[in-house]
């Protein structure tokens, strides 16, 4: 080998050596949300902040459409659901609230094909007719981590990929939910199923802020 060809070689080596590699992507990092982060689908607008809700810091995501708003408060890791609060379209504030003991919650990690379960209980507060009740978590429960996955949009009518989103899928006899989480954002892309018949499809179509 010649000296010019053993440098050559040698250098490739090295930089090979000094090349960072590829962080693996986390399933939690798909449940992570950005305070000041707002983006909207088709039929609602979603605005992401810091607050306090039962007694603990959390993360509101409130969701605007139609006159009618919602909003779901998480922990600070975006993977705990602490609990809901309903307006109405006259309302100056919350019309029920839901708070969740113990809290539905996404794993830590998950590898794909891994299936998993979300339940919760609580206490939902009626405050038209001031009222309590216990609750169960109605939401799908029975879930199975798909993979991770470039997920490929138009937002604000020029395309974008979301590197390294979570797919996961979950199941309630003959109904079936598609979801897409992005961190930083949340679940960015959703279909629901009843059968093979899709019954409902959104997906980020703009990011208003910031």
């Amino acid at each position: 080998m010649t000296s010019t060809l053993l440098r050559s070689t040698l250098a490739m080596a090295l930089a090979a050596i000094s090349l960072p590699a590829a962080a693996a992507p986390e399933f939690a990092a798909c449940f992570t949300l950005t305070p000041g982060l707002s983006w909207s689908n088709a039929d609602e607008t979603l605005t992401i902040e810091k607050v306090t809700f039962a007694g603990q810091n959390a993360i509101k995501v409130h969701s605007a459409g139609g006159g009618i708003g919602m909003a779901s408060f998480y922990d600070p890791s975006g993977r705990q659901l602490l609990g809901q609060e309903r307006y109405g379209m006259s309302s100056d504030g919350p019309t029920r609230t839901d708070v969740f003991k113990p809290a539905p919650t996404f794993p830590q990690s998950a590898k794909p094909g891994e299936r998993f379960e979300l339940t919760g209980t609580g206490e939902r507060t009626n405050h038209i007719d001031e009222t309590v009740e216990p609750i169960d978590y109605d939401g799908f429960s029975d879930y199975t981590f798909v993979g991770f996955e470039d997920l490929e949009t138009d937002v604000g009518n020029q395309p974008r990929t979301f590197k390294d989103t979570c797919h996961v899928t979950a199941t309630f006899e003959d109904n079936r939910i598609e979801a897409w989480y992005a961190a930083g954002f949340g679940r960015i892309k959703f279909e629901r199923y009843m059968g093979n018949e899709l019954l409902m499809h959104d997906e980020i179509e703009s990011i208003e802020s910031p």
